[in-house]
């Protein structure tokens, strides 16, 4: 396997070349690097670990770099030309490039997560994300592919954030469908009546909140209240679902409360509330225990099955964004032109999707199977770029 393997199935897995054909930025009249150029630069620089424009500046002057974008310029293209066309991309046309990306890995079976219950989801998550000073809503999936970040749309800051993901999710269902997603995790701001509802009744799909809220939320107050008041015995005689166990990958134990029809003044539907407590068993909060919320109108839910959606949306709020800054150096903040930094990331999104996608292939290979090192992303990048055969032990670089 080469780095021919990898140019194959971006296109005909994504249709990279399709996608970089109708690129545009409206910066540069006649420019002599084109769009679709520097769209394959920022999205093959991701998948191998190029972070940010001065590192790829630098890496679109290596010849293997250069045959994997399919440039045969001296050099790809310079960090300013990067910038500049980057201020006035078109983002429209990528932001079809990462939609249509996510239909795929639909198609493949790859864009639901299983949870231990077998019960199959498809679990969408918005999330405030500040990258390099530039604030943000993103959205992104839950599958097999672990995060599938797709969209994002600018925030002015904080007490915005509602505004900016509401529109992120209507955008989705009008690229993706209503029902786009069978439930949609977010945190305690939506833990309201008007999301609640115009989650299920307008998008189609399930609202998830998990929050640590009692004070300023009604319905979670009174359910506190009248639980922690009866026996175990007296709350299951009443319908309330509870199940306690042990969570070994993450050093801790847990008990669930949860219980279906319940009503918040104000809305017509009924909700399924749950009562998370959780104590660590190890590390530094050894003994200590924590307990959240999770409030949804999907009452089909299991006490644990809510459990593990919130735990899936933490996830993903902390790793996910983590590993988009390793990978593509999201955090930077010496980019201000904001609409130049939002173009990057949604540029960098298509390359994540691609980079793990591209993992998953690997793995159906022999010869990737029979290799010994640590399969990291950083190894996945290597091989995208010189192919299996290059690899030896002093090969890859630190």
């Amino acid at each position: 396997m080469n780095a021919e393997t990898f140019r194959r199935f971006a296109d005909t897995r994504y249709q990279i070349n399709h996608w970089a054909s109708v690129q545009k930025d409206a910066a540069r009249k006649k420019p002599v690097i084109s769009a679709g150029t520097i769209f394959r630069d920022v999205v093959f620089g991701t998948v191998v670990g190029v972070r940010g424009v001065l590192q790829l500046d630098q890496r679109g002057r290596q010849k293997s770099f250069k045959a994997l974008v399919g440039s045969s310029r001296d050099m790809v293209a310079s960090d300013s030309t990067i910038l500049r066309a980057a201020s006035a991309w078109d983002m429209e046309r990528t932001r079809m490039a990462n939609y249509a990306a996510c239909i795929r890995l639909r198609n493949e079976g790859l864009g639901h997560v299983e949870l231990s219950t077998g019960r199959k989801v498809r679990l969408a998550v918005v999330d405030g994300h500040e990258a390099g000073k530039h604030g943000m809503s993103v959205l992104g999936f839950a599958g097999t592919v672990k995060f599938q970040a797709v969209d994002l749309e600018p925030s002015e800051g904080r007490g915005h954030e509602l505004v900016t993901s509401r529109a992120l999710l209507m955008r989705a269902a009008e690229k993706l469908g209503l029902g786009f997603a069978t439930h949609v995790g977010y945190d305690g701001l939506m833990a309201d009546r008007i999301d609640l509802a115009f989650m299920c009744k307008g998008l189609k799909s399930h609202l998830v909140v998990k929050t640590c809220e009692e004070n300023s939320l009604e319905i979670v107050q009174s359910s506190k209240q009248v639980w922690s008041k009866l026996s175990k015995a007296q709350l299951k005689r009443c319908g309330v679902e509870i199940i306690e166990g042990l969570d070994e990958a993450r050093g801790l134990t847990y008990e669930v409360y949860a219980q279906g029809g319940i009503m918040w003044k104000g809305l017509e539907l009924p909700l399924k509330l749950a009562w998370v407590r959780e104590t660590h068993l190890k590390g530094k909060y050894k003994g200590q225990t924590f307990e959240f919320w999770v409030i949804t109108t999907d009452e089909s839910l299991a006490a644990a099955e809510l459990r593990e959606i919130a735990h899936l949306r933490w996830r993903i709020e902390t790793n996910a964004f983590k590993e988009l800054n390793e990978q593509m150096g999201s955090k930077r903040a010496y980019i201000k032109d904001a609409h130049a930094k939002q173009a990057l990331m949604l540029l960098g999104f298509l390359g994540m999707m691609m980079l793990q996608s591209f993992a998953l292939f690997l793995e159906t290979l022999e010869e990737w199977r029979l290799l010994t090192v640590r399969k990291t992303k950083r190894v996945v990048g290597y091989v995208v770029e010189f192919g299996i055969g290059e690899m030896s032990p002093t090969s890859i670089p630190p």
